[in-house]
This record gives C-alpha cells, sequence and structure tokens, in this order.
C-alpha cells in the first residue's frame, strides 16, 4: 500500500496529474510560472492554479539547443525542450520572471517559436529590497492582474486576493511546520522526500496541497529516518529537481536538515501580512522573503540566515551547488567561499548539470568531504594535525 510520501513522488515525477485534470474539468485554467518571486495568489485569486514550471520527465534537449547557446543552463534548455515537445500543453497560460537572464530569455524564444498558450505574460521582479523596488513590485503586481483579468475576461477583487492569502498563508504554516521537525535529534524525514513533496505541491491546486501537508506532517509524526551517525548538512542552492541527487549525499551518510533552495526554505518562509491593500501586502513578502542571488546586496543577510540555521538545527557542514553556467550562483559561491574560511565553517561547493548525469565524481567529492567532516569531529585539533598518515603533535 502506497504511502504519502510515495503519492507525492509520484506527482512530482510527473509532469502532469489528475489533481490538474479534476481542476480542469471545473472550469478552472492553469497557469505555469516560473520563480519563487512571482505572486501565486493573484493568479489564485482569478479563480485559476498557479503551476509551477519544471523539468522532470524531459529526456534531452537537442531541439532547445536550437534557440539556446552551450553556455546556457541545462534547466532553462530541458523546461523549453518540454515545452517544443508539447508537453505544457495542458497550461492555459504561462508567467515568466526575469529570475536570471537564461530565464528571462525564455518568454522571447516561447513567443519566436510560437508555442501555445497564446497567454504569456512578462514579469520583471526588481533586483534590489528598497522602497523603490517596493513600489515597483507593487506596479507588476498590478499589471499581471491587469493582463490577467483583460485575457480571461475575470474580475480579481481585493476580497479574492484576501481569501487566497490566508490559503497561501496556510500552506506555508504547514511546510514550515514540516521543515521545523527536522531540528529534532531523530529527523522524520529525508531532504529527497521532502523535495517531492514540494515538487508535488506546486504543481496541484493549493486546497489539495494544503490535504497532502497535513496527511505528510500526521505521516511523519514520529518516524525516523536518519542514523545516529549521520552528518547533518545545510543544502544551498538553485534549481534542485532530481530527488535522487539528494538521496545520493544521502546514501553517503548524511541527512539534509535545512536549506536555501528555490523549492524550500525560500518557498514559504514569511507569511504574506494580509492586513493592509492585498496588493501591496503580497509585493511586500516576495520582495523581501529570504531571497536569491538574483538580489543583489542581500548577501549578508542570506549567510545570516545560514547562521542562525547552523545553530538551531546543529549543521555540522554546508553544501552549496550550481547549476553550470549559472552566474549568479558562481558569485554566491565565492562569496560563501570567503565568508565561510573566515569563520571556520566547512563547506563543499558542487558544479553540475540538470539531469546531467557526473554520479560518480559527485558522489565521490561528497564522501571525501563527509570524511573530512568525521575526522575533524574525531582529532583534537588542539593537539595533533593531519598530514595523510602522518600525525604530528602541535605540542612538545
Amino acid at each position: 500500500m502506497k504511502t504519502i510520501i510515495d503519492e507525492t513522488r509520484d506527482l512530482a515525477l510527473s509532469t502532469h496529474n489528475h489533481y490538474l485534470e479534476e481542476a480542469r474539468k471545473q472550469g478552472k485554467k492553469i497557469i505555469g510560472y516560473f520563480c519563487s518571486y512571482m505572486p501565486e495568489e493573484i493568479i489564485h485569486a482569478a479563480g485559476f492554479v498557479p503551476y509551477r514550471m519544471r523539468a522532470v520527465e524531459s529526456k534531452g534537449t537537442t531541439r532547445a539547443d536550437a534557440f539556446y547557446s552551450s553556455i546556457n543552463c541545462t534547466f532553462v534548455k530541458h523546461c523549453f525542450e518540454k515545452a517544443l515537445n508539447g508537453d505544457f500543453a495542458f497550461l492555459d497560460g504561462v508567467v515568466f520572471v526575469n529570475g536570471c537572464d537564461h530565464s528571462r530569455r525564455m518568454y522571447d524564444n516561447w513567443r519566436f517559436a510560437k508555442i501555445d498558450p497564446p497567454f504569456l505574460h512578462m514579469f520583471f521582479a526588481p533586483h534590489m529590497i528598497n522602497e523603490a523596488a517596493l513600489d515597483y513590485f507593487s506596479l507588476e503586481c498590478s499589471k499581471l492582474k491587469s493582463s490577467i483579468e483583460k485575457h480571461f475576461h475575470v474580475s480579481i477583487n481585493d476580497e479574492s486576493l484576501r481569501r487566497s492569502i490566508n490559503l497561501y498563508n496556510q500552506k506555508r504554516r504547514l511546510l514550515a511546520q514540516i521543515y521545523a521537525l527536522r531540528k529534532m535529534k531523530d529527523v522524520p524525514i529525508k531532504a529527497s522526500e521532502l523535495l517531492g513533496v514540494m515538487l508535488a505541491v506546486t504543481a496541484v491546486p493549493v486546497e489539495r496541497a494544503i490535504d497532502i501537508l497535513s496527511n505528510v506532517k500526521n505521516y511523519i509524526t514520529g518516524r525516523v529516518v536518519s542514523k545516529p551517525q549521520d552528518l547533518r548538512l545545510f543544502f544551498s542552492g538553485g534549481c534542485i529537481e532530481e530527488m535522487d541527487h539528494l538521496e545520493l549525499i544521502e546514501n553517503c551518510g548524511a541527512v539534509i536538515v535545512a536549506d536555501n533552495i528555490c523549492l524550500g526554505s525560500r518557498h514559504f518562509l514569511d507569511e504574506v501580512k494580509n492586513d493592509g491593500n492585498p496588493l501591496q501586502d503580497i509585493a511586500d513578502r516576495y520582495l523581501s522573503h529570504l531571497s536569491c542571488p538574483r538580489m543583489m546586496g542581500d548577501f549578508e543577510r542570506r549567510f545570516n540566515y545560514l547562521l542562525d540555521v547552523r545553530d538551531e538545527y546543529g549543521i555540522d557542514g554546508i553544501i552549496i551547488e550550481k547549476l553550470k553556467f549559472c552566474d549568479i550562483w558562481g558569485g554566491e559561491i565565492y562569496l560563501h567561499r570567503t565568508e565561510s574560511k573566515k569563520r571556520g565553517l566547512a563547506l563543499l561547493a558542487l558544479e553540475r548539470e540538470l539531469y546531467g548525469g557526473g554520479i560518480g565524481q559527485i558522489k565521490t567529492r561528497v564522501q571525501a568531504f563527509l570524511e573530512k567532516l568525521r575526522n575533524k569531529q574525531a582529532t583534537d585539533e588542539n593537539l595533533v594535525q593531519a598530514a595523510g598518515a602522518d600525525y604530528k603533535p602541535k605540542i612538545q
């Protein structure tokens, strides 16, 4: 008999699902979107279903390669390959975001290739957090609202926005409660399983997502998936979809207990206030929530979040990774390396392709990193230093 974790994994591995079919039978439109800076509440307030775009089930990028250079990121190319192959034909619209220049140009290629659906909207999120940026973000929210209303002949009012805000805040609270359970010594859910949950609940109506999360929370209560000898890791990165990638890390003898990834903490941390102008409240939350490297001048806050989580969750080491040719995460890794070295934090930086293999190399690097952490734990560094197998006392 399948568990709720099995069900979420099935949903995570599929582009389409029966929840979306049920929503369509009820007359609801399905709107795809990219990036955690796109406000789902506006789409939901129109009576539609927001659907986070994904590259799962992609078998390659042969056709997409004709539209992108060899130095573009594989997440963008895999998603566009799926679009060219008609895998997103069930969508009634797509909202693009200038998360990075790679994803920004998908909007141009989508229109150039004349791919359905006809409703394509470009949402421009600011790259800084200040008053001027908040005003601009609020304007972009208003533009998205007006664009949906005009194209689909619907009305989005303050009352429907507040209802949507309440639902999405409920979803955020459940996710926060599930994530907080990983503070415990006996961790009840693996990061690979939690990634499957995140992929699932961003591909179904929010009402169903709340039900799924409630079931997940009940299922993992009292459950233990970690081992006493597992090292506790913080994981940071951008587009992470492959559950088996996180399983590889876990199988090396680690448990990932905290993160800063798109389909992780960034998705649910900080609720929408919902006590004033709803569009303004939405803009405030999406602009100022836990940021990714696309936001300039905010590294200190991101690194302080890591430091806070390190103490709260008992982190032994940090893994940060980027997809090949991702410039913004390349810069972020440099900053993390610099600051981690100053503070004596153990950090492993990885570079890889989405669905691109290299499993053996990654496994070797993770194993070596974890071995280094264990040696550090087992060795009193005030007395000895290790140089291979040659231990030289520091004191005479």
